[in-house]
């Protein structure tokens, strides 16, 4: 099933085209977004970050105990309006994550859904857009980041009882780093669920909790074909990056023979390619992940 879910992804952003550039759309605009927030932390703290002839030879050591402590130098001033403009940043971003998500992924679920209850003949509940319930379950896609913070945290909190004279560095970073890596699965898991829940609003109107129960439900009836989907698809993913990395390789490798400006050039085009490349493998397997939904409903109606 994974394979023809897999093709039936494909299948679908052939045809409808108009899928892909709408994710493109809202994914590009967000990555935009982003861009044009760095620059605005960086107008603000770049000024106010002095360097010194003296900071010069830290910074440049290959040694990451002496680069660490003069960043530190140099951040420690400027702590308060460090994390001022983080936090500024960070809630603009996750504000924006969440309108152009909601807006973006909810219309590309309600086609891709409605396409495949076409094809299908499947009976759902009358259309209608559930933009609150879309914006719900990307709110707590951005909220449940709090999982990484929590375990980096509770890591750093862990490794200062179990060596608090701070003297074992191979332990602290192991408990920090076993901490960091409990979160991740665990955040990896609740990221699934939250980013599949959308297809449940779609397909049978679910409100939000009720799509995320429902998704629950979903990855344990049919754990082993989505992970089949996702595996696949993260492969073929990873031997495109593969791809473009060696031609970024090779690039890099040309700079004696090309002037700067057409080898950042190149570099900036591949780039954008992986993006466009990720971004059609992403769409594909939320299409897969839809296709195995709607077909489940078939045969349960």
């Amino acid at each position: 099933m994974s394979a023809d879910a897999n093709r039936e992804g494909f299948r679908i952003i052939r045809k409808i085209p108009a899928l892909f550039l709408m994710e493109l759309l809202w994914r590009w605009s967000f990555g935009l977004g982003i861009l044009a927030l760095a620059f605005y932390a960086y107008s603000h703290l770049r000024p106010a970050i002095l360097f010194t002839d003296a900071d010069e030879p830290a910074l440049s050591s290959q040694d990451p105990i002496p680069f660490a402590q003069a960043a530190v130098d140099l951040l420690s001033p400027v702590l308060p309006l460090l994390l001022k403009t983080c936090a500024q940043v960070f809630s603009v971003a996750a504000v924006f994550w969440i309108a152009i998500s909601a807006l973006g992924r909810g219309i590309i679920t309600r086609v891709i859904v409605g396409h495949l209850v076409e094809n299908y003949s499947v009976t759902i509940t009358a259309d209608a857009p559930r933009w609150a319930s879309f914006a719900l379950l990307q709110f707590a896609r951005v909220l449940m980041l709090l999982i990484l913070a929590v375990g980096y945290l509770g890591g750093l909190f862990i490794a200062s009882l179990v060596d608090p004279t701070r003297t074992n560095v191979v332990l602290s970073a192991s408990v920090v780093f076993s901490s960091v890596a409990i979160s991740s699965v665990l955040w990896s898991y609740v990221n699934w669920v939250l980013s599949l829940a959308p297809i449940f609003v779609a397909r049978d109107a679910r409100a939000p909790l009720d799509a995320v129960v429902e998704a629950i439900a979903f990855i344990r009836r049919r754990h082993s074909h989505l992970r089949a989907i996702a595996l696949w698809n993260s492969t073929l993913r990873g031997v495109a990056a593969t791809a473009i990395s060696l031609a970024g390789v090779f690039t890099v490798a040309l700079r004696s023979t090309l002037p700067p400006g057409a080898i950042t050039l190149l570099l900036v085009l591949e780039t954008l390619a992986y993006f466009v490349v990720s971004d059609v493998f992403l769409l594909a397997r939320l299409a897969a992940y839809a296709a195995v939904a709607v077909r489940e409903r078939t045969l349960n109606s």
